[in-house]
């Protein structure tokens, strides 16, 4: 075989080689087509005349696989710094007569966590006991946003990508209204089937006040229990004392009916947004917000929207909950407005193209030299 033959060759192949390269390019590209969505919710007080009635079982929100882009904004990872914190000094006692010879260092530069003595360790290198959770914020700001960094999978748009604030200004002037979440991500649909929905809460953390069914949290009494008590038997006629414990015991009874409320394994409503069939109380929120839900887009010739949100609205005796799940086809680019006498949602989904990777003068020589 001739010089000018191996060369045809060998040009030959690297043609074929570049547009197969090329078509499975823009087969990838048409398949993670990536869009911004863009989301409004706030709740609302109901018209006077309104006749529906609302379920009061509270229906679970099952996050199972969603996508989460919350929580790290709010409880990040502090592993990897706390790692590198010592364990903080036993504060120095001053003498009266003597200034203290110890210098302990500020109690936010080392961990004030008790650790167990060295014949308590179940392993001979057991990892010291930190507690790495920030606690949640009691209220949340209504605008969240990420830096914008792209990434594979969902994440959060950066401030500009925050198109709708004209429409927020002007639900924020609504009397009776109240903007709970304004945010921005982006991400790649798929089809309905492989979808995976994300995760949002906002406005006021109950946790302190509710549990996850509504009912209000048992009140510590003033006093402590394990305090000596007096051995003489209390007067038979308390009619107060008596009262606030057939209270106690009533209220016992309403949150262990509240926790049986679980969802039937025969409604398949739940499961076109949440992944699991079967509820146990791991999968519950660990926390409780005033709005906490699901989202999911995915792309099956159209865009489709599935939402499923708990509206929180606290009473005098318990927490209400509203549920509101909706169904709706989007049009990209288009201002859509998914409505319920609670709980207004308001999407734009616009087409976004992800910034592609730079091809430097050294990559462009080296695939043409290969």
């Amino acid at each position: 075989m001739t010089k000018a033959v191996r060369y045809s060759a060998i040009s030959a192949s690297w043609l074929c080689f570049t547009l197969g390269t090329a078509l499975i390019n823009t087969v990838q590209a048409q398949e993670q087509r990536w869009f911004e969505v863009e989301m409004l919710v706030f709740s609302q007080t109901p018209p006077v005349m309104l006749q529906e009635q609302f379920n009061d079982t509270v229906t679970p929100i099952k996050p199972g696989r969603a996508y989460d882009l919350l929580t790290a904004r709010y409880q990040p990872q502090l592993d990897t710094l706390l790692s590198e914190l010592p364990l903080c000094p036993p504060a120095a006692v001053a003498q009266p007569d003597s200034q203290p010879v110890t210098f302990t260092m500020p109690r936010s530069l080392c961990i004030i966590e008790p650790q167990p003595y060295s014949w308590q360790h179940s392993s001979l290198f057991e990892p010291r006991r930190i507690n790495n959770k920030v606690p949640y914020p009691q209220q949340i700001d209504y605008a969240v946003s990420g830096s914008g960094q792209h990434q594979p999978g969902p994440y959060l748009a950066e401030d500009s990508a925050l198109q709708l604030g004209d429409i927020a200004s002007k639900i924020k002037r609504l009397p009776g209204t109240t903007l709970l979440l304004h945010t921005a991500w982006r991400q790649a649909p798929v089809t309905e089937r492989r979808a995976i929905a994300s995760r949002w809460f906002a406005g006021q953390n109950f946790s302190q006040q509710f549990d996850y069914w509504g009912q209000p949290l048992i009140p510590i009494s003033d006093t402590d229990s394990t305090s000596p008590q007096p051995e003489t038997p209390l007067p038979a006629a308390q009619p107060d004392t008596a009262d606030e414990l057939l209270n106690n015991i009533e209220l016992l009874l309403q949150q262990l009916n509240a926790n049986s409320r679980l969802p039937d394994s025969s409604n398949t409503a739940l499961d076109s947004i949440s992944s699991n069939n079967l509820l146990t109380p791991g999968q519950l929120p660990d926390q409780v917000w005033q709005l906490d839900g699901l989202f999911k887009l995915h792309l099956d010739h159209y865009l489709f929207v599935n939402t499923e949100f708990n509206l929180r609205l606290p009473t005098a005796e318990q927490l209400k909950t509203i549920h509101v799940r909706q169904s709706r086809r989007v049009i990209s680019g288009e201002i859509h407005y998914l409505d319920h006498p609670y709980l207004g949602i308001v999407l734009q989904i616009r087409r976004f193209e992800p910034p592609q990777p730079e091809i430097t003068d050294e990559t462009e020589h080296k695939l043409l030299t290969e």
